[in-house]
Parts: C-alpha cells; structure tokens; sequence
C-alpha cells in the first residue's frame, strides 16, 4: 500500500506545476503579457531591418571617375614547372606577378595560391585630374582589378585558352551601370557585392525576426489554449489531496 505520506508529497509537487500552467495560461489570455510584448520587441527590431534594407537599396550612386584607355601590353604567362608568372605593361608601369610555391595538390586537385605582386604599380595609373577623396578608393580598385587581370591571364593559360586582346586601362575601371562605381576587368562591382552582402545579412536578420516572433505568438495561444486542461488537473489534484489530508486526520 502506497505511503499516503509520500503520495501527498507527490500530489503536492504535481500541484505546483500544475498552478503554474495556469498561471501562465491566464497571463497568455491578457491583453499584456510577456509574449506578446516579445512580439512586440521584434516587430519594432523588423521595422528597423526593413528601414535599413530599404535604405541600402536606394543608396546614392557610387562616385565615379575615368581613366584613360592606355593599352595594355606584353601579355605573357609563363608555366615553369607548373609554377605560374604573369607579367604585363601599361604605359611605363611593367607589372609581374608569381604564384608562391606553396600550393599543394590534394588526390586530384590542385590547390593554386593567390597570385603575389612582384613589381608595378597602381599609382602611376591614376589619372592626373582625380579628385582628392576619390584616389584613394580608384586606387585600391585599380589594384584589385589587376591582381583580377593577372588572375584571368594565368587561369585563361592554365586552360589552353587564348589571352584576350586589346584590353585598355579603361577596361579595368568600367562605370558600374547598377551603383556608378567602378568594375573590374570580369565587370564585378565590389560596391556591388558589399550592397548585395548587406542585403542578404539584413535577409538573415529578418528571418530570425520573424522565426522568434512566430514562436512568441505560438507560444502564447498555445499556454492559453491549454489553461482549461490545467485548471481541471489543478482541480482535480487539490480534490485528491483534500481526501488524503482527511484521511490523515
């Protein structure tokens, strides 16, 4: 025979879960409750992420600036024992990159490392009427757009396929027809792809938003939804424990 003792203690512990969905029941049926103030929170942190996405995508037009079509010449890559060397001209600039000779073959694949820049550079290229907050920028472009050539050229050599010809300085800094800014030798806007980085980073966060705010909101009809069952289990354990106690006594 069961110890009326330790099933009162029992009963007792079943009780107090028992009251608590039911508080949490009669909170989630008011008006106020801490779901629907979490809700709440999010749809003001969505409104933000909405305000800022929108702003990114009518962001003003990137500032822009020509360079002059001077030829690029002396195309060349060299495959010395499978270690790439590419080198061109523009203007009086003579450009050299090597592949380092730390690239690895792992089973089949090659594993090639970036080009590095031994000799040439961007400077000389900037146009001499570039204004003064726009050369620091056309300058790290111009720099990116080469590596991306010398990149091209070794790649282009690699697959047997022929080197492109008459290609110009200009050729490396394109106006980018969705933001202004520059493109690169490929036509890939780097303003471009961290607009395009942001809007999917704001994608992300709104999808969470809206993953927490479903479940705050199923969260709350579901403790209401439940609050009859808990108040018939509640009523039900206080039935059992007042018929132990009088037993007892």
């Amino acid at each position: 025979m069961d110890d009326p003792e330790a099933r009162l203690a029992t009963l007792r512990q079943r009780r107090t879960a028992a009251l608590y969905d039911v508080e949490q029941g009669e909170q989630a049926q008011a008006d106020d409750n801490p779901w629907r103030e979490r809700a709440e929170l999010l749809t003001e942190s969505l409104e933000s992420v909405e305000s800022d996405r929108a702003a990114t995508l009518q962001a003003d037009k990137e500032p822009y600036h020509s360079v002059e079509p001077a030829p690029i010449r002396d195309l060349r890559v060299d495959l010395d024992n499978d270690i790439a060397t590419v080198t061109f001209a523009i203007g009086d600039e003579r450009f050299r990159w090597e592949e380092p000779r730390d690239w690895a073959e792992r089973g089949h694949q090659v594993i090639r490392s970036d080009l590095v820049r031994i000799s040439g550079s961007s400077e000389p290229l900037l146009p001499a009427d570039v204004p003064e907050q726009l050369r620091d920028p056309l300058r790290a472009h111009l720099a990116l757009s080469l590596f991306v050539l010398a990149t091209d050229l070794r790649d282009r050599a690699l697959n047997e396929d022929a080197l492109p010809a008459d290609l110009t300085l200009a050729d490396l800094a394109r106006p980018c027809p969705e933001c202004g800014g520059w493109t690169d030798v490929l036509g890939r806007c780097q303003a471009c792809a961290r607009r395009n980085a942001r809007i999917q980073q704001l994608d992300l966060e709104r999808n969470r938003l809206l993953s927490e705010r479903a479940e705050e909101l199923e969260e709350e009809h579901r403790m209401a939804e439940r609050l009859p069952i808990a108040r018939r289990r509640l009523a039900d354990i206080d039935t059992e424990i007042a018929t132990l106690e009088r037993a007892a006594t």
